[in-house]
């Protein structure tokens, strides 16, 4: 049994790693958008769902950069070298723009809590950026 546990964690480590980065880049995301979210419908009540967004991807993405190269998928190459850090901030800005806007638009069309419709939007974005992160921009040179 051990070592069916073994192999299954060899053969998925990278992903499990992915998901607990993503996972705590999400908590930071969903935490900071709730926050500013709540602060912002004060002053700007129509597009403080799509600032909110902005604002809390630019500082989970950071975290979520750092510990994508570093921990789960172990980039060989300078970010300088190879653009990683320009790619990877492409594909963030892609993703905000598909999260806040779908989010909006789903408020839009029911009212309802604009967190909780970013739950599942962002999830299904989760499962696209490991694929593109995995392929296109943490590129191991083994």
């Amino acid at each position: 049994m051990k070592e069916i546990i073994c192999k299954l964690y060899n053969k998925y480590k990278v992903f499990l790693k992915y998901i607990f980065s993503a996972g705590l880049s999400f908590v930071i995301d969903l935490v900071l958008f709730s926050i500013f979210s709540l602060v912002l419908k004060q002053y700007i009540s129509a597009y403080a769902i799509i600032l909110s967004t902005f604002i809390a991807r630019v500082i989970s993405s950071f975290i979520n950069y750092l510990l994508n190269g570093n921990m789960v998928f172990r980039s060989n190459n300078k970010v300088v070298e190879n653009s990683t850090l320009i790619k990877y901030y492409i594909l963030v800005v892609v993703q905000m723009c598909v999260s806040s806007f779908s989010v909006y638009f789903i408020y839009l069309l029911t009212h309802f809590n604009e967190t909780l419709i970013k739950i599942p939007v962002d999830i299904l974005i989760f499962v696209v950026n490991y694929f593109v992160q995995k392929k296109f921009i943490f590129v191991r040179k083994d």
